[in-house]
């Protein structure tokens, strides 16, 4: 329904009724919420009913962004996701709030967050109220190492080849070393257009994943990353602006 809706209307109009919807559902987190997302300036912690911990984001048009997304109308936790977690990697974390929501919906999990860019000194805020449950690493997710410089981008940080790394980049083999059975049950990219150089090592690590929550950036991630999934034993499903591929198995939908 969403997507026929955003195919039928001009954009400017879809954007406004997409920011009402948010603003309707996000009555739930009191009046005085409301008046802060819609006047209020500088920064905010707030205890959101969708997670375990207070989160604090700055009130610019980014971080407002990903809390009506996400934090409000949970747009992460979309599609047929494992009904149970234990260890959960975030490529492109931002400030912290699709892991939040991750470590809220599933109580045993573990979580690997990698942010490159600025916005990991508030995931480190974020996240640092789940202690040990989250490991942070001011990192990209590549498909092989090199040197890499950060781009900061709206709502996330991409990352480009350089003369010279600026960046800590990490692969596929480190992040699986990382879990404590060797497997991953949810891996979130939203890595601004870097996943396909990340999936072009796929068949090196996909075999030990069990569930990926992607956005595509580009033609050539559209193209190339849907058919290695299905390649790969994965069911693909769409929801906004995530393709969902989980292995036949439980899943819990929202």
């Amino acid at each position: 329904m969403k997507s026929f809706v955003r195919a039928v209307l001009p954009m400017w109009l879809y954007r406004r009724l997409s920011r009402l919807h948010a603003y309707v559902l996000a009555w739930r987190e009191g009046p005085a919420f409301l008046w802060t997302m819609a006047c209020g300036a500088g920064e905010r912690t707030h205890r959101f009913r969708s997670l375990e911990q207070p989160f604090t984001f700055r009130l610019t048009e980014e971080d407002k962004h990903v809390v009506f997304g996400n934090l409000i109308k949970g747009e992460v936790l979309e599609g047929p996701l494992p009904a149970d977690a234990r260890f959960i990697v975030d490529a492109g974390g931002y400030i912290g709030d699709s892991a939040a929501l991750f470590l809220s919906r599933y109580p045993r999990a573990r979580c690997l967050v990698l942010e490159p860019g600025k916005a990991h000194a508030w995931a480190a805020i974020n996240l640092g109220r789940y202690a040990s449950r989250v490991v942070l690493h001011q990192a990209a997710l590549m498909g092989s190492a090199g040197d890499y410089r950060v781009v900061e981008a709206d709502t996330g940080s991409r990352v480009e080849q350089a003369p010279e790394g600026a960046v800590r980049v990490l692969t596929m083999a480190d992040v699986l070393a990382a879990s404590p059975h060797g497997r991953i049950d949810i891996l979130k990219v939203d890595i601004e257009g870097a996943e396909i150089d990340l999936f072009r090592t796929a068949e090196e690590w996909l075999q030990h994943v069990d569930c990926v929550t992607i956005e595509l950036h580009g033609d050539e991630a559209k193209r190339e990353i849907p058919p290695k999934l299905r390649t790969a034993g994965f069911q693909l499903s769409q929801h906004g602006s995530l393709t969902v591929a989980v292995r036949p198995g439980p899943t819990v939908s929202r």
